[in-house]
């Protein structure tokens, strides 16, 4: 960057402080952002096109148009100030510079489409022509003469960066890549001037702390041996979870790449895998650990594991781990604009305000993930990565150099299976990620390399990291006895009839649907004293946790309960009965219900777990959730068939399997996924997905790939023990008129305990009737099926067992 002549002056921003302090100037706005965007882009191998996208991003805005606008914003309208900078940028670099110049055309509105360098050039120069009147300016000469003016000068050489057409997974995650450090940079720069004042016109936030690998890994290896010696060191389980500790320690001085771990439930792998992770910092060098977790429940335990280890009073700074998901505490919206802004940093001397300032520089930090241990859901994590938008993709430059763990990763959808690994792999092939995928349940992702390469450029082949799994799965399927009587059908009422008479003073019941789950804890009350509770999506969160804790105490004190519960109770919870009953299901579903009987292998006698069919109440009845699941579990059961025929004549004897071991069997739940993947067809991506990828189109990509389907509603529900709260919601929501982002974050934080989702209904459904829609925005359509969130009347009752009520609409509570 050149020295100033006597020139112009332009304004980047309108002045700070809530219009009492200072405008910035465009030049050093510019300056700032591209100097920050170049060491983001140092660490991923492309600092010169990311200096790029800095240099040219605001390009538009030395037009006089938006000068006119930074002093009359009421009056003169917003227009396109970033295409501009695009063009230059393509015409400086050609191919080289087509990947920076769609970083700043969709550093404000998204990234668009990965077209050839010439058809995007003849697109937008198009629309210049066409429509002058979308852009500040449409003279491009004017503005880079300005430009220069101010001191810039365009760079004389650009990074090999040029766009992967052939490997539609990689040419699209390199793209978001250099965005994120471009879109991260102008977010980071925007707050800092707006945090100012006319006394300090410039506050850049604070940075998030460091990792500081080798003094976590001795507060994690003190803890773990403590943990042993609280324990006893003499049970098969506590040897078992030292041989996976010792491997993931010994896997980690190792080479970087993709690996698996596979292990028994009740091993310990979440300590394990993060022993592995700060071993594997400490021997590449690396600056961030995220775990990715599938559900809520799982990553509030995790992260109260990780907060004690790692607290400030253990020598840690603040914010040394970091939550980010949809029930994190914050207290403002994170898309609030940067303008109302009162602080980017705690201020400790404010004393009251402290709580406030601490719990807002949280928030600041996870909405690009600048700290050292991020803990994050996969919805969170996988769709950021495939997203196209700003606000979602300016963290993923910091997954960079860092260790990525998955956990319970038989939950990723099949579908969406390629294209995941495919950019998973990118991420580590390119950017020096590491990435584990851990669970009991080991899905044959390596059988879908070849599909996975084709889009990658880089094969799916894991590395194991526990040798000796083997030998441990076999000693924990020591821990429980399946009894399999998938065939012939049982009725709910014989099996009510069976869990109420058991010798078992506390069984739990896992089935497919939800209504299953309200009819049999229904039937087991009313054969049988008031020891039957429910667990079930159609209760909301703080009713779930109640239940949870007062099942746990049940079991510590030995007393009676049966507990009917969905599947929701598979994966992750901490909770352990001598005996389960689980309708047939997916096997990795089987085998995770499983892992709740015996878990840690305590017992004086192994577990009993009994493998049922619920018999249809009338014909054509959905015993399954609809797709994949349905697809999964009838292939359970071909392959429990096929097994019964191969040691047998009769397949129908399912006395044949007691003695084979099948849910702790590595070798057979990769023959099962194997088999479902070919047979099914059922890791073909979705057909407008395949498309949106074929077309490198960035938006339809980000709409098509759902980790959950996103046809649902929230419905507020009235929980007895919180009525008080659930009255002022629904008040605060009909009377308040000012409903700025963050009083509609924190209404929407307040609310979510009490809230159950369902599948949005259909239009002439009668819970229409029932429903008071909520519209966030005044200017929001009024149609009540359009509306995302309802507040339940009082014609849908809330039952303190069985949750949210819907005698009409069965087919909502599937």
């Amino acid at each position: 960057m050149a020295g100033h002549n006597a020139r112009s002056t332009y304004w980047g921003h309108s002045a700070n402080n809530g219009g009492t302090g200072i405008p910035e100037e465009l030049r050093v706005h510019i300056e700032r952002v591209a100097t920050r965007a170049k060491n983001f882009g140092k660490r991923l191998g492309f600092e010169k096109s990311a200096e790029l996208t800095g240099l040219l991003h605001d390009l538009g805005k030395y037009a006089d148009q938006f000068q006119r606008r930074l002093r009359n914003p009421h009056i003169v309208p917003s227009r396109d100030h970033w295409s501009a900078g695009a063009i230059v940028a393509c015409l400086i670099g050609q191919r080289k510079g087509l990947i920076p110049a769609l970083a700043i055309e969709g550093h404000h509105t998204g990234l668009k489409q990965l077209k050839t360098t010439e058809d995007w050039t003849n697109s937008i120069a198009r629309s210049l022509h066409d429509c002058p009147e979308r852009f500040t300016e449409s003279d491009i000469n004017l503005l880079l003469e300005r430009w220069r003016a101010d001191g810039f000068m365009e760079p004389k050489k650009l990074d090999e960066h040029v766009p992967d057409y052939v490997h539609k997974a990689a040419g699209m995650l390199d793209t978001r890549m250099l965005f994120s450090c471009l879109v991260d940079a102008d977010f980071l720069e925007t707050e800092a001037h707006f945090e100012g004042d006319s006394q300090t016109p410039h506050k850049p936030r604070q940075d998030g702390p460091s990792l500081e690998p080798e003094r976590a890994l001795a507060t994690l290896k003190a803890h773990i041996a403590q943990l042993a010696k609280s324990k006893g060191n003499g049970s098969n389980v506590h040897e078992m979870r030292q041989s996976l500790y010792s491997a993931c320690l010994v896997t980690a001085s190792g080479k970087m790449g993709v690996f698996n771990l596979s292990a028994p439930t009740g091993s310990g792998k979440t300590l394990s895998m993060l022993a592995f992770a700060l071993r594997h910092a400490i021997q590449h060098r690396l600056s961030r650990i995220v775990l990715v977790m599938p559900f809520l429940s799982i990553i509030d335990q995790t992260a109260k594991t990780y907060r004690d280890l790692f607290s400030y009073e253990a020598g840690f700074r603040e914010n040394y781990v970091l939550e980010d998901h949809s029930n994190a505490q914050t207290d403002e919206d994170s898309d609030q604009s940067l303008e109302s802004g009162n602080g980017g940093q705690p201020r400790p001397e404010q004393g009251d305000d402290h709580q406030h300032d601490a719990a807002r520089f949280r928030r600041l930090l996870s909405q690009n993930w600048d700290a050292p241990i991020i803990l994050t859901t996969s919805v969170q994590c996988l769709e950021s990565l495939m997203s196209n938008r700003p606000s979602a993709c300016r963290k993923l430059h910091r997954l960079a150099n860092s260790v990525v763990l998955f956990d319970e990763v038989q939950t990723l959808p099949p579908d969406l299976a390629v294209p995941t690994l495919a950019t998973l792999a990118r991420l580590s092939s390119r950017y020096r990620t590491s990435i584990v995928f851990a669970t009991a349940t080991q899905p044959a992702f390596d059988h879908l390399s070849p599909q996975v390469e084709a889009l990658a450029g880089a094969a799916w082949k894991p590395r194991e990291m526990w040798p000796d799994a083997p030998h441990h799965f076999a000693t924990a399927a020591k821990r429980v006895r399946i009894d399999w009587r998938h065939r012939p059908p049982t009725s709910w009422e014989d099996l009510a009839d069976e869990i109420n008479s058991t010798p078992h003073r506390q069984v739990l019941c896992i089935v497919n649907l939800k209504r299953h789950a309200q009819k049999l804890t229904q039937l087991l009350s009313e054969k049988a004293t008031g020891d039957a509770l429910h667990l079930s999506t159609t209760m909301c969160l703080a009713h779930r946790a109640v239940v949870l804790e007062k099942v746990r105490q049940r079991l510590a004190a030995d007393k009676r309960v049966k507990l009917v519960s969905t599947q929701c109770i598979e994966a992750g919870v901490d909770i352990d009965f001598p005996c389960v009953y689980r309708a047939v299901a997916p096997l990795e579903s089987i085998a995770q219900a499983a892992g709740r009987c015996n878990r840690h292998g305590t017992r004086p006698a192994p577990g009993e777990v009994v493998v049922f069919t619920p018999m249809s109440q009338r014909e054509r009845e959905c015993l399954y959730p609809p797709g994949g699941y349905a697809a999964a579990a009838n292939h359970t059961g071909v392959v429990l068939d096929n097994l019964c025929s191969e040691l047998g004549e009769n397949k129908n004897d399912r006395s044949i399997l007691q003695d084979v071991e099948i849910l702790q069997n590595p070798a057979r739940l990769n023959t099962y996924f194997r088999g479902f993947y070919d047979l099914n067809n059922a890791a073909k991506i979705k057909d407008d997905l395949e498309t949106a990828l074929r077309e490198l189109h960035f938006e339809n990509v980000a709409r098509e790939y759902r980790i959950i389907e996103q046809n649902a509603i929230n419905v507020l529900v009235p929980y007895e023990p919180e009525r008080a709260l659930f009255e002022e919601l629904k008040s605060e929501m009909r009377s308040t008129a000012n409903r700025g982002p963050g009083w509609l974050r924190r209404w929407i934080q307040r609310a979510r305990p009490l809230t159950v989702g369902l599948h949005h209904p259909r239009d002439d459904a009668p819970i229409w009737n029932h429903l008071e829609p909520v519209y966030f925005s005044p200017s929001a359509r009024r149609d009540i099926d359009r509306a995302d969130w309802h507040i339940a009347m009082p014609g849908l009752p809330y039952d303190l067992t069985l949750g949210l009520i819907i005698p009409e609409d069965t087919d909502l509570v599937c």
